[in-house]
């Protein structure tokens, strides 16, 4: 190449692939060089902002070691504190070790070693954290006076409610004298120290509130041995009240029975309450299960009982599918109905109805029914079933309400109720009535 020639191409620059060229490596090396600024700059805020969550840590633990009393500190959980535009979240856990190592919580399960000293564990996380990595401080706490004999127990009861959140508040007792009565705290735990070996009886109450077995006053069985710590627990929540009405699938206001039973059917089994007063409707005040309880007329006891026990007719969901009339019937068990805690709903309640007539055989104005069974798709009731209405009859017609089931129906006067009524009754809602028998029918068309 000539002198001339390498001139000229000195003169004409750089050509466009070696500008690409080079503004690519120009990206390379500048791309690197922001990340590691960045980096070097989140990695600087994330040390302050370490520093300043290990100081909310510290001042936490602080505030906890400055309780009177290591039974006054309880887990808990801190509304957001901000600092220099960081959103900050303190909660404390706490929990007691016992002499064997173990951990002694407030649910039921097997005795674990004497009380020792309270572990609690301040950890703090914030918004926009990098990665998994909270600051957690941690202090030992153990009792300022003696709670333990090496000749006695202790027994920690827990209260929670039907959402599994600790109750607060509740009274709990110990059937031994000498052994305070205690409260459970925030953490829904009571300690009943210093108790004497043997087998007890413990009882949680709270104003208002009543136990998953339908108790004001729950009570359990615990054992206390020397030297542990036995547990129990029990199930506490805010009543809700059931306004049951009866008879609601009907348009009139048939008579209902002074003794009628009503059964609450829920995941936690079958209550059978008797009428706490003759009215229509009735308030029951009941545990609040969040998925309802389905509400029946008359006994109700299915194969978790014996068979002597056992008593279906009252569900409608029980009678057998089949044919009234050429038409094909089927029973519905009637839907659940939920109330929330300290909440008041009503329940509709169906029930059969039959009307006697004021040509209905026999004298006196008392009414009596009892349960006999055995009519079309009837699926029985083994314990047996008798109401009474008290002095209903008279010279016009009455309207009244039972549970579904098959019937016999006598009258008399208010000593007894022997002469069975044969004519002058008929069904108002489904069934029949035929040779002195009434079979109040829950199945509808499908």
């Amino acid at each position: 190449m000539s002198a001339s020639e390498r001139k000229n191409r000195r003169e004409s620059g750089f050509t466009l692939v070696e500008v690409i060229v080079a503004m690519g490596i120009l990206m390379i090396v500048m791309t690197g060089f922001l990340y590691t600024i960045s980096s070097s700059l989140s990695i600087t805020r994330d040390t302050r902002t370490r520093v300043v969550a290990a100081n909310l840590a510290s001042q936490e633990i602080d505030q906890v070691r400055s309780s009177s009393d290591v039974f006054d500190v309880t887990s808990y959980t801190r509304a957001p504190i901000t600092l220099n535009g960081d959103v900050f979240h303190v909660k404390v856990t706490e929990s007691w070790a016992t002499s064997t190592g173990a951990t002694a919580s407030c649910e039921t399960g097997t005795a674990v070693g004497s009380l020792t000293y309270k572990q609690v564990t301040v950890t703090v996380t914030w918004d926009n954290m990098r990665g998994d990595r909270p600051v957690r401080s941690d202090t030992l706490m153990a009792p300022k006076t003696k709670i333990n004999d090496p000749t006695l127990g202790t027994v920690l009861v827990g209260v929670i409610d039907a959402s599994g959140t600790r109750v607060a508040g509740a009274k709990v007792t110990i059937s031994v004298s000498g052994v305070a009565a205690a409260t459970t705290d925030s953490d829904g735990c009571a300690y009943l120290l210093k108790v004497p070996t043997g087998d007890y009886t413990v009882t949680a109450s709270k104003s208002g509130y009543v136990s998953n077995d339908q108790l004001d006053a729950p009570t359990a069985t615990v054992k206390s041995t020397a030297g542990n710590s036995s547990r129990v627990s029990f199930a506490l929540d805010q009543a809700a009240t059931f306004s049951t009405h009866y008879a609601a699938n009907y348009a009139g206001s048939p008579k209902i029975p002074t003794n009628l039973d009503t059964t609450f059917v829920s995941t936690y089994g079958n209550n059978l309450f008797a009428p706490p007063t003759t009215a229509n409707p009735k308030s029951f005040k009941l545990f609040p299960i969040p998925s309802g309880y389905t509400v029946l007329a008359g006994k109700y006891e299915d194969a978790g009982a014996d068979a002597s026990s056992l008593c279906l007719a009252t569900d409608p969901g029980q009678w057998a599918a089949g044919t009234r009339g050429g038409v094909n019937v089927a029973g519905t068990r009637p839907a659940a109905v939920a109330g929330a805690p300290g909440s008041t709903v009503d329940a509709n309640v169906s029930m059969g109805v039959v009307r006697i007539s004021n040509g209905a055989n026999g004298s006196g104005n008392y009414l009596k029914a009892v349960y006999v069974g055995g009519g079309d798709g009837d699926p029985g009731c083994d314990a047996g079933m008798t109401y009474t209405f008290g002095n209903v009859l008279s010279s016009s017609n009455v309207d009244v309400a039972l549970p579904y089931g098959t019937w016999k129906l006598y009258r008399g006067n208010s000593g007894a109720q022997n002469t069975q009524i044969t004519t002058g009754l008929s069904v108002q809602t489904v069934g029949g009535a035929g040779a002195g028998i009434v079979t109040l029918d829950p199945r509808e068309p499908v």
